[in-house]
């Protein structure tokens, strides 16, 4: 099977203020690309970079072929509003004085279309993302997710070959998001060209992207598959993003056929099923770890005597932060926290089996 040919290709490189920003893009025809990072990594600074806003100093922006820059020292690169690039923005951005209607019609006009053929192609896609009957309303008189839909519209009414959506769903509220998120989803799979999807939500982005790329400090620390980053952490950042305990550190031999890892930082060893080798990282799912007053009678090889150092109340379930022989996140019941009589501050034992410790190379 051949492998499709991207549609992007970037090799970005310009500095700004503090940072210096590194990174290579590569997105293939209907590939929907989620760029993860914290704040200052230099997500929003490639999203400006890619549709003509921010020039870049080194590198190249090649889209279908046609180079859009090729930094300082090449042409002048090509404006924004000659790119074939959609976008929406995190607040939308809509016209408040034009109509949905007019909101959708203004991109093919900017590109040259005639009224009457800006305003065929803004209806088909009004309709398409179901606000036929909101097509007269001022963007003043419709809801967040309304709002959210006709400025898709808008980017897409164009018909562009790349389409950057900066947080997307990031102001629409809890109720709401969900059900959006899912409309754009079915948008995105029928959608032929790229998409970058800038998101902090790690839930936004396994429920619409098909591959993760981890920017930090300006540099890709990761890019895969979903699957492929969920079950393979590589950085302290996207552990915490996903929710997991991610500890680096060097395997060694135990003795008495005990494999075991000596963890950057702590004053214990981690005991693992399988015989690891060199740098290695460790995976600890918060549900894998059992927390207990007293040392525990129990065949989990791993025992640490930790300090509650606080608490997180995440729906029907707490995460209990420790600190001590080692630093992790476990995760119990509300109920548990009450029969333990777990209190910030107070000394616990926390256990897991060998075999629920996920090992891979560092």
């Amino acid at each position: 099977m051949t492998a499709l040919r991207a549609v992007l290709a970037a090799e970005i490189g310009l500095q700004l203020g503090t940072l210096d920003l590194d990174i290579s893009l590569s997105i293939a025809p209907g590939e929907v690309v989620a760029l993860l990072g914290p704040n200052g990594a230099g997500k929003t600074t490639v999203l400006r970079s890619l549709s003509g806003l921010q020039p870049i100093d080194r590198g190249h922006i090649t889209l279908d072929d046609t180079a859009l820059d090729r930094g300082r020292d090449g042409p002048m690169p090509q404006p924004p509003e000659q790119r074939p690039i959609g976008v929406v923005f995190q607040d939308y951005l809509l016209f408040p004085h034009l109509s949905v209607l007019d909101n959708v019609a203004f991109g093919p006009r900017s590109r040259g279309a005639s009224r009457r053929e800006a305003n065929a192609a803004a209806l088909a896609w009004i309709e398409r993302v179901g606000l036929a009957e909101h097509a007269a309303a001022k963007p003043s008189a419709i809801s967040g997710g309304q709002a959210q839909r006709a400025a898709l519209a808008r980017a897409l009414a164009t018909e562009p070959r790349l389409l950057l959506l900066d947080e997307p769903l990031a102001a629409l509220d809890a109720s709401t998001r969900a059900t959006v998120r899912r409309d754009l989803r079915r948008h995105l799979d029928e959608f032929e060209g790229a998409t970058v999807l800038v998101t902090h939500d790690a839930l936004d982005a396994l429920a619409l992207a098909d591959r993760v790329v981890i920017l930090e400090d300006g540099s890709v620390t990761q890019d895969g598959l979903i699957g492929e980053v969920t079950d393979r952490p590589r950085t302290p950042y996207v552990a915490e993003l996903l929710g997991v305990n991610l500890l680096r550190g060097q395997a060694r031999d135990g003795g008495n056929g005990d494999h075991v890892i000596d963890v950057d930082g702590a004053r214990s060893v981690v005991t693992i099923a399988e015989r690891a080798e060199g740098a290695t990282l460790l995976l600890i799912r918060p549900n894998s770890i059992s927390l207990h007053r007293n040392r525990p009678d129990s065949s989990a090889r791993n025992q640490w005597h930790c300090q509650i150092s606080g608490f997180d109340l995440l729906g029907d379930h707490v995460r209990v932060r420790l600190g001590g022989d080692i630093d992790l996140v476990a995760e119990v019941t509300p109920s548990a926290v009450g029969e333990l009589g777990l209190v910030e501050g107070s000394s616990v034992w926390a256990s897991v089996k060998a075999t629920d410790i996920t090992v891979y190379p560092g």
